[in-house]
């Protein structure tokens, strides 16, 4: 071969480009061979799958409840295994145990106009759902992602699962007289129970429970014993810890000599009621005490309201140290405030995780209270609805999301069907 000069090529120069050309040809099959390995890496991760238990103990509990519904629509072998119970009580318990803002909730009844709602409310906005029309009139209680309501006038109960759309109706007990609600779960027997007193403030304290149990779906009657007396007390649970509910007298001044806020519990494990060591306003100078549920506990929250007007109040916080025993006693923790407080305007409720104070009153749009930065926040597209300080003060409870279901349940569509459900339209707005 002819050199580019038109002089022969030495041997050097002949063997120079014989190197060349092995090098180019070694370049491309390099090259053919990288693109083969990363065509077969592609190839292999597409078709790469995760280990099926850890799908299932690890990703599939972290998602919301909206997720595992989109989740459940892939396949039948998805829908059957997040449809399961232990999968369900799995999911809820991470729910639970989890921190994040998007667990921690409020719900609150409200009414607009002509039509019941709830408010489920984070710490930064609110969504509003209308309610079920023949159970509406009464919010006693939230205990795991289940919303119990009552009507007194159709006189019939209401469980309700907003987070999977579905609900249980159910009458009341075949008996006459004055109704207050609760709501429990016995963690013995995983049992959710409806609870219904037989009471009328005009003749008698109430002398028998009427308990439903969601397992059995059946009503059962509980005596009170004679040597418990308990006062006047709300209709609805003033919060609920646990599964466990807790009623205190209504909410008011206490100023009369001698008055105490008596407080009772139902233990749901043992159908037993008990009234908790009294609350002794005099005793801590305050004249204003209820309970909330701060971090799964029992908190009472005390303070002063000035006879003349709201003012800018401290909120004593305090613990029962035994409430099993009739000898505990309630003990101050910390303080938080000063917060502007007045007879329209109170501290409800509690963010379960993070102890923040929802601050509500008739007409305001919904605020809490941050302990950590001693600021009182508001919650967008919130408003508190103009109601009596003692119904708008009870129907507020915790909220979680979950997938529970109760026997008897069946889809809101089903009830629509049915035509018990057509006046009202039923919608969740961005529900988490």
């Amino acid at each position: 071969m002819a050199s580019t000069s038109g002089k022969p090529e030495t041997p050097y120069e002949r063997k120079s480009e014989m190197r060349q050309t092995v090098d180019n040809q070694a370049g491309a099959a390099d090259s053919s061979d990288h693109q083969a390995r990363k065509k077969t890496r592609m190839v292999e991760l597409k078709n790469a799958t995760l280990p099926e238990e850890l799908i299932q103990s690890e990703i599939f509990p972290r998602l919301a409840a909206k997720y595992i519904l989109r989740c459940r629509l892939v396949c039948k072998s998805w829908n059957s295994l997040l449809s399961t119970p232990a999968f369900v009580n799995s999911h809820l318990t991470y729910q639970l145990h989890n921190n994040s803002d998007e667990n921690d909730r409020i719900i609150a009844r409200t009414m607009y106009g002509f039509y019941e709602q709830v408010d489920i409310n984070s710490h930064t906005d609110s969504i509003r759902v209308r309610t079920v029309p023949c159970a509406s009139n009464t919010l006693f209680g939230s205990i795991d992602g289940l919303i119990a309501m009552v009507s007194t006038q159709g006189k019939r109960l209401c469980l309700w699962n907003l987070a999977i759309g579905q609900i249980k109706l159910f009458d009341f007990p075949p008996l006459d007289g004055h109704y207050a609600g609760g709501f429990c779960w016995d963690h013995v027997h995983n049992d959710y129970k409806v609870l219904m007193f037989c009471y009328d403030p005009m003749l008698s304290p109430a002398r028998r429970i009427c308990m439903y149990s969601t397992n059995s779906a059946t009503w059962a009657s509980l005596c009170i014993p004679q040597n418990l007396v308990f006062p006047s007390m709300s209709p609805c649970p003033s919060t609920i810890v646990k599964g466990t509910p807790y009623w205190t007298t209504y909410l008011k001044p206490l100023t009369l000599p001698g008055q105490k806020c008596s407080i009772l519990k139902f233990v749901p494990e043992i159908n037993e009621l008990r009234i908790l060591p009294d609350f002794d306003p005099l005793k801590f100078r305050v004249n204003i005490f209820d309970i909330a549920n701060i971090k799964d506990c029992l908190v009472g929250m005390a303070y002063k309201l000035n006879e003349h007007g709201g003012t800018n109040t401290m909120v004593d916080m305090y613990c029962l140290d035994d409430e099993d025993s009739n000898s505990g006693i309630w003990s101050k923790m910390y303080s938080i405030g000063p917060v502007y407080l007045d007879s329209h305007q109170w501290p409800s409720q509690a963010f379960r995780n993070g102890g923040e104070i929802l601050i509500r009153g008739p007409s305001d749009p919904f605020a809490f209270y941050d302990p950590e930065t001693k600021e009182i926040k508001r919650i967008a597209g919130t408003t508190s609805p103009s109601t009596s300080l003692t119904d708008l003060g009870r129907q507020c409870y915790s909220y979680t999301p979950s997938l529970v279901r109760v026997r008897g349940m069946e889809s809101l569509q089903n009830f629509s069907t049915k035509g018990e459900l057509k006046p009202v339209a039923f919608f969740t707005r961005n529900f988490p």
